[in-house]
């Protein structure tokens, strides 16, 4: 998708510079995510155990102040937004690979500060995603609102803290296949197998994670996704395939690694990935 500096995208909304919605301040989508921690107690001692830490969901606030313009007045750009931020009941994360946003899945948010690419990569944009929905939305009916200066804050809930670069990155091929993640955190993938074996395993080379198949319909490609943990075959869940393994593999942050199939060719989709 292409943006503008300072714009945002949502539900097919694009709000932000250039447009009647213009962003006043935004919390939580630059700075970390909350954490979980493990620590525990002592007891009657001094001090915790030392656990691990894991991010959290991550929670951005837009502050938005929507005005009218010589086309339409500010109660006709505030209602344009109310349809684009209806609340979604639920939803999944969409495959990585996908180009459009399937139907039941979290709303795809997308949005540039610079047109720079974070991680020097030359391949991609400065444009990134998460997926999410939003939580709420307050405004109140005052004077301003009256005068068509209307101000709003807006909550979105992405499930997954980390966001991606908006370009894919594919990688095809059956050993030593080369996937390079220009990111500071893990990067999910989509993996599939277009025409697999009835078993067999993929493996990285560099850290010697594998994740080993049996007992595989030879007739449809074998989609394993990394983010959602699903494994599926002409649409059905099919993870009892999945005899062995000791990683959903993913690739880890800033990293170059490659991967090995006995299974088939593999076509792997991933995204550059922050947190």
């Amino acid at each position: 998708m292409t943006l503008g500096t300072y714009q945002f995208s949502f539900n097919g909304l694009t709000f932000g510079a250039g447009t009647p919605y213009v962003v006043e301040s935004i919390d939580g989508l630059t700075s970390m995510s909350p954490l979980r921690v493990q620590d525990d107690i002592r007891g009657y001692q001094d001090g915790q155990f030392s656990g691990r830490d894991f991010y959290d969901a991550r929670t951005v606030t837009f502050t938005i102040l929507t005005l009218g313009d010589n086309t339409n007045n500010a109660q006709y750009y505030y209602k344009q937004l109310q349809a684009a931020l209806a609340p979604q009941v639920l939803g999944y994360y969409p495959d990585l690979g996908a180009s459009t946003q399937p139907a039941g899945t979290l709303g795809l948010f997308q949005y540039q500060l610079n047109t720079e690419s974070l991680s020097g990569d030359s391949s991609v944009t400065g444009v990134k995603r998460l997926w999410g929905r939003v939580r709420n939305i307050t405004t109140q009916v005052n004077p301003e609102y009256t005068f068509g200066y209307i101000s709003s804050t807006v909550q979105f809930h992405f499930p997954d803290p980390r966001y991606y670069d908006d370009t894919v990155k594919t990688a095809t091929g059956t050993i030593a296949v080369s996937l390079v993640n220009n990111g500071w955190a893990t990067a999910p993938t989509l993996i599939t197998i277009n025409s697999p074996s009835a078993s067999g395993g993929i493996t990285d080379n560099v850290s010697g994670w594998y994740m080993a198949f049996s007992n595989v319909n030879t007739s449809y490609p074998l989609v394993i996704d990394t983010l959602n943990r699903t494994i599926k075959q002409n649409g059905v869940y099919v993870r009892n395939l999945l005899n062995t393994f000791n990683y959903w593999l993913t690739i880890p942050a800033s990293t170059t690694t490659n991967w090995s199939s006995t299974i088939g060719s593999m076509t792997i989709s991933y995204r550059n990935a922050y947190v």
